[in-house]
């Protein structure tokens, strides 16, 4: 299972490593559909049926689980550099089946790789405080004054981003939503919807990447493919979206200088609502106002699964954080608002 510029494609290779000749396409649709083909592929070829993804592709493990269908990730280690079509894929799973990684059930992407991510997360540290002080990063919880940041990841949604949109144009809040670029392509109106509202649109990337994965080639693709197609799908403007959020805040010393280069700010969080574990609206609610302060960044998601609880949580999460003196402000207010310190 591989992902273009356009949509989506699977390419199919038997239990004797040959392929089937065959690649079927999907472009300009959400995930339900190449899902649904996998899961009709996984019916005619029930023993042994897997499929394969890269850690360029994070926007199909949970479809895919949700479904039954087992998932195998190729680390990097098993590809030539930005080369991870759906035929390279499909023939790793015949030709080095024993160097992929099996998801478990109700596991992610970069299942088995935490320590990993973590060392490189840490080794960011003096980098990111570099970029901070320079306005080039922004992860939460630095300003004095009661202000605090709601973003949005996976997005748009076609059902649950217009409800969370509702929610805020009914109590005047303002947003972020971090647009997976495969998603935007798929559903452009809501993209419109977003901008046309007076929210801040932000790249999170192309398929939900792992960005320090990825080559030069491999990044340049997934920030861009996704700034032009949330541009196009909001009318346009001088300029693409220059907030990033890279998925699973995944980051390394070489990406952050990198990704600075090009102008973008960094924005990470300090309040996680960890919605995307559907613990209940009162449960999404507390986790906010119990760990947010002056600056806070709180991450919720309106895209890649059930987001119900999201949207019933967020008249609670509004009204409860301006209870407690907080002003919802955007991102570029936010940023403005941190106190100026040295590196």
């Amino acid at each position: 299972m591989g992902v273009t510029r356009e949509g989506y494609r699977i390419a199919v290779t038997g239990a004797d490593g040959r392929s089937s000749g065959v690649v079927e396409t999907y472009e300009r649709v959400g995930v339900e559909a190449p899902v649904a083909a996998l899961v009709a592929l996984a019916r005619q070829e029930s023993d042994g049926f897997a499929v394969v993804l890269d850690s360029a592709n994070g926007i199909m493990d949970a479809p895919l689980a949700s479904a039954g269908i087992p998932v195998l990730r190729a680390d990097p280690s098993l590809l030539m550099e930005d080369q991870a079509t759906a035929e390279t894929l499909a023939a790793l799973g015949h030709s080095r089946s024993a160097g992929l990684t099996a998801l478990p059930p109700g596991g992610w992407t970069m299942s088995g790789r935490e320590d990993e991510i973590t060392a490189k997360e840490t080794a960011s540290g003096p980098v990111e405080r570099q970029l901070a002080a320079s306005g080039l990063l922004l992860n939460g919880g630095s300003a004095t004054a009661p202000l605090v940041a709601l973003t949005f990841d996976d997005g748009p949604h076609p059902r649950y981003t217009p409800q969370v949109l509702d929610v805020l144009a009914r109590y005047a809040a303002p947003a972020t939503f971090f647009c997976i670029g495969l998603h935007a392509l798929a559903h452009p109106a809501v993209v419109r919807r977003i901008s046309a509202e007076g929210h801040a649109l932000g790249n999170h990337s192309w398929s939900h990447a792992y960005l320090p994965d990825l080559g030069p080639a491999g990044l340049a693709d997934q920030l861009g493919f996704t700034a032009d197609a949330l541009t196009h799908a909001a009318g346009g403007g001088p300029r693409p979206p220059r907030w990033l959020r890279p998925p699973y805040g995944g980051r390394s010393p070489e990406l952050l200088h990198t990704v600075a280069g090009l102008g973008l700010t960094t924005v990470l969080w300090d309040v996680d609502a960890r919605d995307w574990s559907r613990p209940g609206p009162e449960a999404i609610t507390e986790r906010v106002l119990s760990q947010v302060r002056p600056g806070s960044v709180v991450l919720m998601h309106d895209g890649g699964g059930d987001r119900s609880q999201t949207v019933a949580a967020l008249p609670a999460v509004i009204t409860g954080l301006r209870d407690r003196g907080y002003r919802v402000v955007g991102l570029e207010e936010l940023l403005a608002a941190r106190p100026t310190v040295g590196v």
